[in-house]
């Protein structure tokens, strides 16, 4: 820590006194750990060989989408895989499934990132009211309201990514609908928002537009849809994609699926569905509290307030 110190205020000192922007200093440095990663890992590979050439990434580094991108373009690897919950919990389920080798001989564990907390609908804050609401219509009302909508759907999320329970959907049709999100999250205007997209019509739209069921890769948005979807577009020209099939979350293919009929536009614009700082909204009621959006959406029941 005594040496980070040092180092981030002689950086400080130098960019300052040769008139750097601050953000121009940041990025080559992002760029140099980038690299150095990747070539820290082609040595290692190349001083130890390998069993295999798949290659896990855990830990609060692994949720850096440009790292993470560098390594799997890197050719070193046939297969990247970045846990969607990067964090201690690994030990313990590393462990747990050590023991269920040991017991039953089965190495390969069923799990899904949506096996946090189930949603409670509950009674929503005063000045609000409820009326039905299909998937169908929610996917009307994104498109002709240019409203975003708190969506709570089932069981929250592993990790600290939303992914389509616990997230703020709007439509990607307008730019100014990034900074209206990063407002109503009260984050800086510079952060990027995320685009939740179907997962077969990924490669027309992005490259490499691949599967990324858990926002944890960049890709570049393809010139033909700059126009189309500017809000999930980032400085760089990529986004931080997250596709969704069927099998993935129902739901939430069929509210794409439905959206594009009516727009014919297979992507809608996502961020988590949280207080600052903290985790996701567990009902209906602290939702419609928060008072950041205007809708709330729960098990085909629409809250608006008014």
């Amino acid at each position: 820590m005594e040496f980070n110190w040092t180092f981030s205020q002689e950086i400080k000192r130098y960019v300052d006194e040769h008139h750097i922007p601050h953000a121009d200093a940041l990025a080559s440095f992002h760029q140099y750990l980038e690299q150095l990663l990747v070539t820290s890992l082609e040595a290692s590979v190349t001083k130890h060989g390998r069993k295999t050439k798949n290659f896990c990434f855990i830990g609060g580094c692994s949720l850096n989408i440009k790292w993470n991108s560098a390594i799997r373009e890197s050719g070193l690897f046939d297969d990247v895989f970045v846990s969607p919950f990067t964090n201690d919990t690994g030990s313990a389920i590393g462990a747990a499934c050590c023991e269920m080798i040991h017991q039953t001989g089965h190495p390969h564990l069923n799990w899904s990132v949506y096996s946090g907390p189930m949603v409670i609908q509950n009674d929503p804050a005063e000045g609000w009211e409820s009326r039905a609401c299909t998937v169908s219509q929610l996917a009307e009302l994104l498109h002709t309201t240019d409203e975003p909508v708190v969506v709570l759907n089932d069981r929250a999320e592993l990790g600290p990514r939303a992914l389509g329970n616990r997230s703020i959907l709007a439509a990607a049709v307008r730019p100014d609908m990034k900074d209206r999100l990063n407002a109503i999250k009260q984050r800086e205007d510079y952060r990027p928002v995320s685009p939740i997209c179907i997962e077969e019509h990924a490669p027309a739209i992005f490259s490499p537009g691949t599967r990324d069921p858990y926002m944890l890769f960049d890709h570049m948005l393809r010139d033909e849809w700059v126009e189309r979807i500017p809000a999930i577009r980032h400085l760089d020209g990529t986004a931080r994609l997250q596709t969704v099939s069927r099998e993935d979350n129902p739901l939430i293919y069929d509210l794409l699926h439905t959206y594009e009929k009516l727009s014919g536009i297979p992507v809608l614009c996502n961020t988590s569905a949280n207080l600052l700082g903290s985790g996701f909204f567990p009902d209906v009621r602290s939702a419609s509290e928060w008072n950041g959006t205007r809708y709330v959406w729960c098990n085909e029941t629409l809250y608006e307030k008014q």
